[in-house]
């Protein structure tokens, strides 16, 4: 299972591959998707690449994505739904 510190390195690596920036390092967890420049269209690129690191969908069933307008949203859905797999394999 993933901690919320290793999904928090991975949604700041895949967002900053998203928009490009390799070096830029993890963005600012509190900015809003939009204020970052990432289109409906990119959202879903990053949960497919999201979904193939971290090994969960939290949107399957827990998490509706129109809740998801901030990179702290994806991040407490990627958390919240390794938990719960982890929790059900026990």
């Amino acid at each position: 299972m993933l901690d919320e510190s290793d999904i928090r390195t991975i949604v700041g690596e895949e967002i900053a591959e998203l928009l490009g920036d390799r070096g830029a390092g993890a963005p600012d967890s509190g900015k809003s998707l939009h204020e970052l420049g990432i289109s409906s269209l990119m959202l879903a690129r990053l949960i497919i690449m999201l979904e193939s690191r971290v090994g969960v969908d939290p949107f399957a069933e827990d998490v509706p994505i129109a809740d998801v307008r901030s990179v702290d949203d994806l991040i407490h859905a990627y958390s919240s739904a390794s938990r719960a797999q982890a929790k059900a394999a026990v």
